[in-house]
């Protein structure tokens, strides 16, 4: 077993004991129980109910007579730590998430590890990297997604790409400036979008104009593409075409894709940035040395 307290030097100055949270936590191994009938992992496994892309985390089913209880909005700057049935890495809570951006201590911890405050409560799961954040683990656990209104945004509420086919009035570039009438912000966007539930609906107001957008499943390697059966993963490799396109063109998956619209795409931020402006584009795929275009149209 592994004890390892790691702690800044100003931390011994108050004594921080985290020995009480490792007797609570010291049965937790590779599977946290969140509700009686649910466990989260980030392990990989084979057999499970729900997997998020994302996060890389796991749900799978398993009877447990005493889950763990979540607890929500942990603060910057509290003395926290990483705890499990070995180890202990204790810190200060140092950075908060950012949309499914890891939340993160000052301190590493072991993957599968509860992120517990100097009183026990648990607020999180850490994958040594970083945490996730309890709600965000309840809502995976329940719903099995995360929320999408087919709009991306930075840290700044600044649109950097839209679904055309979904999102009217709305442009890279514009500024959201309130979500459901509350300032727009990393957690208010979290909250009623990446936490929303499907059907919900959601009032944006940016700079320019108020929309309202109803809460959809948010898809790993999402691209407008897919409206035409096409999909690309991160390395813009086409792993998927429709059949149609197969025929007339003789090109059969992996092929690159590399412009739009005549328009050279080097990244995947790139694609989904120029895709936010027209529904009707051009696609250019390379496959084999050959270079072919292939027009889209709806």
């Amino acid at each position: 077993m592994r004890f390892l307290l790691f702690f800044p030097l100003f931390l011994f100055a108050f004594k921080i004991d985290f020995s009480p949270c490792f007797q609570k936590y010291k049965n937790i191994k590779e599977l946290i129980p969140v509700t009686k009938n649910r466990s989260v992992t980030f392990s990989k496994l084979h057999n499970y109910i729900f997997f998020d892309p994302f996060t890389k985390m796991y749900v799978v089913k398993q009877k447990n007579k005493n889950p763990i209880k979540f607890y929500d909005n942990a603060k910057l700057g509290w003395f926290m730590a990483f705890v499990n049935y070995e180890s202990v890495y204790g810190g200060t809570f140092a950075k908060d998430m950012e949309f499914l951006n890891f939340a993160k201590l000052s301190v590493k911890g072991e993957i599968n590890s509860i992120v517990t405050d100097i009183f026990c409560k648990a607020y999180g799961v850490g994958r040594g990297d970083g945490f996730l954040k309890s709600e965000f683990i309840k809502h995976f656990v329940k719903y099995g997604y995360w929320g999408d209104i087919g709009i991306e945004v930075d840290k700044n509420m600044i649109v950097k790409s839209i679904d055309p086919f979904y999102v009217k009035d709305i442009k890279v570039g514009d500024k959201i400036v309130k979500i459901n009438l509350k300032p727009a912000n990393v957690k208010t966007f979290s909250k009623y979008v990446i936490l929303g539930k499907k059907g919900d609906v959601i009032v944006i107001k940016t700079n320019k104009t108020t929309v309202a957008l109803k809460v959809r499943k948010k898809l790993y390697n999402f691209t407008p593409l897919i409206y035409y059966g096409i999909e690309i993963d991160k390395n813009l490799k086409i792993i998927k075409l429709p059949e149609s396109i197969i025929q007339k063109t003789f090109v059969k998956p992996p092929a690159k894709l590399i412009a739009v619209n005549n328009i050279k795409i080097n990244s995947f931020e790139e694609l989904k940035k120029i895709l936010s402006f027209n529904k009707n584009v051009t696609i250019t795929v390379k496959k084999d040395g050959i270079t072919i275009n292939i027009p889209l149209r709806r």
